[in-house]
């Protein structure tokens, strides 16, 4: 990509989730930004992962995610989540779901659990299109983005 071109794309402020799907005894969390809303009847979003993301077989097979809104208090969460392959010890942070087994964080902002409508290849990236199922609403406060973390996702990882 074009240096200046990649410049302009890191101005672009995004949120900060976890998504998680569970395949089996395994589970998958896995720090994203490139989260939408695209559709308000019926409630969808949009999530937007490369190719080589782990997660991807769990949720084409479970057919199931869930996304999890980070606070700016969760900061700290970005690093325990980003990079090496999730390792066991972290049960304490989870609420398990009932639909696809796959858990929100407990102290999220908000929380979808949706059920997977289609899967659309763009690019070097998989957009995954989910119907929302059910929401909570965590604690109150400000979501972590991408400007709090001083770094931008621009599909280089």
């Amino acid at each position: 990509m074009d240096p200046q071109m990649a410049e302009a794309f890191r101005s672009i402020p995004y949120g900060v989730y976890l998504l998680t799907a569970r395949q089996g005894p395994d589970f998958f969390p896995v720090v994203v930004s490139w989260v939408s809303q695209v559709s308000f009847s019926p409630p969808r979003l949009m999530v937007a992962l490369r190719h080589n993301r782990k997660i991807i077989p769990a949720i084409r097979e479970v057919r199931f995610f869930s996304l999890s809104l980070l606070s700016r208090q969760q900061r700290d969460l970005v690093a325990r989540f980003k990079g090496p392959p999730f390792q066991a010890g972290h049960g304490d942070l989870w609420e398990e779901g009932n639909s696809g087994g796959a858990p929100i964080l407990k102290d999220c902002l908000a929380a979808w659990r949706c059920r997977l409508v289609s899967t659309v290849e763009a690019g070097d990236h998989f957009l995954f299109l989910g119907e929302v199922e059910s929401i909570a609403r965590g604690k109150e406060g400000l979501p972590l983005t991408t400007l709090e973390l001083g770094k931008t996702y621009i599909g280089q990882s």
